[in-house]
């Protein structure tokens, strides 16, 4: 059971989106949602428990614009996976900064939302399961998902997981742990860190911010890199 969240001033458009919504979950037997909409922003921001998996937010209402309410709601939810509804592509950059996931341009078509869907319902049950990462530390074994790490750093023969504001560090290298999470949404930016794409939070020049930590893009590194910041962005993995 997924819940959705959709929040979309205009009726008609709301309906059918909805509606979309419904077909989608009529045509694929293993997905079944919980939807609901809201008209307004404040009441969205009012109301919301931290319990979807899915916002749908359109970007421009009247009383307060979608990417300030996606920014409030992530500095409570963490977890939530946001997807913008826009007139405008350009969004899709600025919706780094609120780690949103994919956005689909008006006017919508069922084929569009459709193909969206299936990339964003992968990655909420990625984020739901992840792969189990037994950190073995002076302390004792730390079991970890890998959808909670947001960057793996190597200091000489030592790793560093990265998870919130926690760390914790086990011998090994960096090769090791990249082959261990292949077919994950990992990448290098540089040959100390390896990155997870759902935390990044902006791209300037050689640098990445992942999780509120700036990293450094190397030179060797930045081409294979940002390709796949694209490709996660854009959905065509």
């Amino acid at each position: 059971m997924y819940k959705i969240i959709l929040l979309e001033d205009e009726q008609k458009q709301a309906e059918l989106l909805l509606d979309y919504l419904r077909r989608y979950e009529g045509e694929h037997e293993a997905v079944h949602f919980e939807l609901r909409s809201y008209q307004r922003t404040l009441d969205l921001l009012q109301d919301y428990q931290c319990d979807a998996d899915l916002l749908l937010l359109d970007i421009q209402l009247p009383d307060m614009l979608g990417m300030e309410a996606a920014r409030r709601i992530r500095e409570i939810d963490e977890n939530v996976t946001m997807m913008f509804i826009t007139n405008l592509a350009q969004y899709a950059i600025e919706g780094y900064s609120v780690r949103a996931v994919d956005y689909v341009l008006k006017p919508v078509t069922y084929a569009a939302l459709s193909s969206k869907l299936d990339r964003v319902f992968r990655m909420v049950e990625h984020g739901r399961n992840g792969i189990a990462l037994c950190i073995r530390t002076k302390q004792g074994v730390v079991r970890l998902s890998s959808s909670d790490v947001t960057y793996i750093e190597v200091v000489n023969h030592d790793l560093y997981y990265h998870v919130g504001d926690e760390r914790y560090r086990q011998w090994g290298t960096l090769a090791a742990v990249e082959k261990q999470l292949e077919g994950e949404d990992f990448v290098r930016c540089s040959s100390c860190y390896l990155v997870n794409l759902k935390y990044i939070q902006s791209v300037r020049g050689d640098t990445v911010t992942v999780g509120g930590t700036d990293l450094t893009i190397s030179r060797t590194r930045r081409k294979e890199f940002l390709r796949a910041v694209a490709q996660y962005k854009g959905g065509s993995r």
